[in-house]
Order: structure tokens, then sequence, then C-alpha cells
């Protein structure tokens, strides 16, 4: 066959370059998720390496996924030029309380008007498997259903806008849930609230929706307040 000497000098034509790219939005996502559902600790170092080590991947991706976190706030600098998951002050706690209060109780409220009885069911679903888990003492379990029972009412009532607004602020408090998720009594607080909140989605109830938001909330505040008072920043979580 014969090859003329001008496809020899030809350019290579654009390719789009995605396998770094990729990998790097997929390590970001996924430690953004563990980070807003409680697998991350308040405090706890992340190592570039540890971290590659885990998802099986080089350090290059890892890097720009964890850079990409520090600059949202969801890691900070830590000891030995690494990084961490930041920790809380009562003041932070307060704000960020007061603040999901007002706009996640105003997203369920919107969420209630709008989910057909499908969603609910799904939501349902969620709640009878945590139910399970406080039975089972299963606290890390709990979390992640936590984190999808919020989530799963949420898109029903925000753009993606406020959701990442949302998401930023769980990626805050994430880390602190579960200083007081493994208490047995204080997962079963939660899930009486959480059960107001199905049973007002059931009804088509806005208000009472965004009622039992606002107690889910209030009485995680609380309780992580007297943890954070009493200087027990101790966890039984580990990444």
């Amino acid at each position: 066959m014969h090859v003329s000497p001008r496809s020899l000098t030809q350019p290579m034509p654009q390719l789009e370059v995605i396998a770094t790219e990729t990998m790097a939005t997929k390590v970001y996502q996924q430690l953004r998720e563990a980070i807003m559902s409680g697998s991350f600790a308040a405090g706890q170092p992340l190592s570039l390496r540890g971290v590659a080590e885990a998802v099986g991947l080089s350090t290059m991706p890892v890097r720009a996924a964890l850079t990409r976190l520090r600059a949202e706030g969801a890691l900070v600098d830590g000891p030995s030029r690494g990084l961490m998951v930041p920790p809380m002050t009562l003041d932070l706690l307060e704000e960020l309380r007061d603040v999901r209060i007002a706009l996640e109780g105003c997203v369920a409220e919107r969420a209630a008007a709008r989910m057909t009885n499908d969603d609910v069911a799904a939501v349902q679903r969620i709640f009878d498997e945590m139910d399970a888990h406080v039975e089972a003492d299963d606290a890390r379990a709990y979390l992640r259903c936590n984190f999808a029972f919020h989530t799963s009412i949420y898109r029903h009532g925000a753009s993606e806008m406020t959701l990442a607004t949302i998401q930023n602020m769980w990626m805050r408090i994430g880390p602190f849930l579960n200083l007081v998720a493994p208490d047995i009594p204080h997962m079963r607080r939660s899930m009486a609230a959480h059960r107001h909140i199905v049973e007002a989605l059931w009804k088509g109830d806005g208000e009472g929706a965004r009622a039992g938001i606002e107690e889910d909330i209030g009485d995680a505040a609380a309780d992580l307040q007297e943890r954070l008072q009493g200087g027990d920043m101790s966890n039984e979580a580990s990444a």
C-alpha cells in the first residue's frame, strides 16, 4: 500500500482529552458525597497517597479532586502539608442550623406540592431502610441513607443552583453528624422527625414538611452543640 509523504506529516486532529479529567471528576464526586454523608470525620487528614490508594488511581486525578474540594472549603490545610476535614465552631454550627432550617425547610415545602405518589414512595423506601439501620445499630449505613433521604426530597423543590448551595452546607455539617449518629436516642429522635416529614409528604402538606425539617435539623444541632460544649470531639466513624 502506498503511503504519501503528505499523510505522514499531517498533524494529529484535535481530540478531546477526557481520561484524566473524567477520573478526577469521579474522585471529586465520590469524596464530596462521602463528606456530605458523614463518612469522613471532622479533623480527619486526607493524604494524596492515601486517597489514591483507596480509589486505585494515580495521584494526578486525586490531586485535582482534592484541590477542587479545598477551593470549595470542604477541606482545609492540615498538618504535614496535607489536607484535612475542617473543624466546627459553635458560631458556625448556629449559623448553619439557622440557614439550613430556612433554606431546606422552604425547599421541602415546595417539594411537597410537586411530588407524585411514586416520588413519595421512593422517599418512604429510604425511610424504611433507615429505620432498619437504626434497629441494627448501624450508624454508618444510617448516615448514608440520611443523606439520600434529604436529597430525594430536595431535588423536587429546588433548582440546581439551590441544590448546590444546600450541598455546600452539607459538606460542612456532614462530618459532624457521625459525632451524634452512633447515639441510639439521637437516631430515634431523628427518625421521629423523618416520620413527620414522610407523613406530611403523603398528605401534600408543605407546612408539615417544613416543620419536620426544622425539627430534624434543630434536634441534630442541639445534640451536636452539647458535644462541642462538652469537648467531646471523638467519633466512631472512619474513612
